[in-house]
């Protein structure tokens, strides 16, 4: 009997000390959301470039102004069409359901509120904060206010008015306006009370086709920090039908081709860039971008990839030299004709500081585009370096915010 006892005891002690469902081994919280593409289709290549090089030339702005005197903050336009991901949640008590572009090139969340009539996207659902027992107005002396560097008129106490530009001085037609709040945001089956987030009265611009914007930077206002859970991932399916997983507080990454690389600050500490050492496009190996130009960021909300130069010349030269097929277009586009379907196109890694490599599959470097053509979904950049959304696919891809480092791994986007 005593035998019994003490093996019961011991198994009652390992089921206490073996982490919850939910959670880390070392207690921390596990919050799991999921992303789809807005659109259920094959993504439209001239669509998505026109799109793309807008999200660069914003990105970039915001760049230019956190190294002048002009007052832009997060840069960000994107409307429907480009290949942009948003996250459903709820939030509210009772729960709200929503949905919201997500963005790891910036960190404010941001919802439309009540009828919202001056607001962009149209159409889609608005919060509504009169419906809510659990929503409540953050005041002046809040520190997410502060963070947000809004001008407050009235003493601490007074409600956090903002207005939130996006562009190069305050006469930019994108821009988001209202006031500082907190709510309970529902992810999964997991409820979080208090996190702050801006509820719009009104707003003009692109931003996507949800009821506003989740951002997942670096910076304090973003729901990776004020989750407190020091590193997210995804894995963004190929599979325009399937949702995407969006795992914050997640392990690190484990089994075979994991690969990681420190992130850098860059010109800007939201973003999460990385130092791209080189790039082998079949025998090939052609510059990268280096820590001096800022590094490559890695962006959810941009669908192509972009490098500056030298790095894009020096890398298209070297795919031209090496690519078995006639070119389809005589524009700045590199696209090629295919014969009955089949592509012989030189395989393409990324180098990045600390010997991570990154092997991209065809379907990330070309696009179908229709006739048998495919396109090179990277594009020559004025400014900064990105890699966009297409060449992140069917790769799980961690964050880890409180550690600086950048890991990447690829998988089954279903199976997460």
């Amino acid at each position: 009997m005593a035998a019994k006892l003490c093996l019961l005891a011991l198994l009652i002690s390992l089921l206490l000390a073996a982490p919850r469902a939910g959670a880390t081994a070392s207690g921390h919280r596990i919050f799991r959301a999921t992303m789809t593409r807005s659109e259920k289709a094959a993504i439209n290549f001239t669509r998505a470039a026109h799109k793309s090089r807008q999200r660069l030339s914003m990105l970039a702005a915001r760049i230019e102004a956190s190294t002048t005197t002009a007052s832009a903050q997060t840069p960000l336009q994107q409307d429907s069409g480009g290949g942009e991901y948003v996250m459903t949640f709820s939030t509210g008590t009772p729960p709200q359901e929503l949905s919201a572009l997500a963005d790891t090139g910036s960190d404010l969340i941001w919802l439309k509120c009540g009828p919202c009539k001056r607001c962009t996207p149209k159409g889609s659902p608005s919060y509504y904060p009169n419906a809510s027992s659990s929503f409540s107005k953050l005041p002046c002396s809040s520190g997410l206010c502060r963070n947000l560097e809004a001008t407050c008129t009235g003493g601490s106490g007074a409600e956090c008015d903002y207005t939130y530009y996006y562009g190069l001085s305050v006469s930019s037609h994108h821009y988001t306006q209202g006031y500082l709040a907190a709510e309970i945001f529902r992810l999964g089956g997991d409820a979080v009370p208090g996190i702050g987030f801006g509820c719009t009265t009104m707003s003009e611009g692109g931003y996507g086709t949800g009821s506003g914007l989740v951002g997942l930077g670096r910076g304090q206002l973003s729901l990776v920090r004020q989750l407190k859970v020091g590193a997210f991932s995804y894995c963004l399916t190929s599979d325009p039908t399937k949702t995407s997983p969006l795992l914050f507080g997640s392990r690190a990454l484990s089994g075979a081709g994991v690969q990681s690389t420190p992130l850098i600050s860059g010109a800007n500490p939201s973003y999460y860039a990385v130092d791209l050492q080189s790039i082998s496009i079949g025998a090939v190996t052609t510059p990268g971008t280096g820590k001096s130009g800022g590094g490559v960021i890695f962006d959810s909300g941009t669908t192509l990839t972009f490098l500056a130069e030298p790095a894009y010349t020096a890398a298209k030269a070297a795919l031209l030299a090496q690519a078995k097929l006639p070119l389809a277009s005589d524009d700045d586009d590199v696209c090629f004709q295919t014969s009955g379907g089949k592509a012989e196109v030189p395989p393409t890694v990324l180098h990045f500081d600390g010997g991570a490599d990154m092997v991209m599959p065809a379907n990330n470097v070309f696009l179908p585009v229709g006739g048998g053509v495919i396109c090179w979904v990277v594009q020559k950049s004025p400014s900064i370096s990105i890699v966009g959304n297409i060449m992140q696919m069917d790769f799980h891809i961690r964050y880890d915010v409180d550690r600086s480092v950048l890991s990447f791994q690829p998988a089954n986007c279903d199976s997460l």
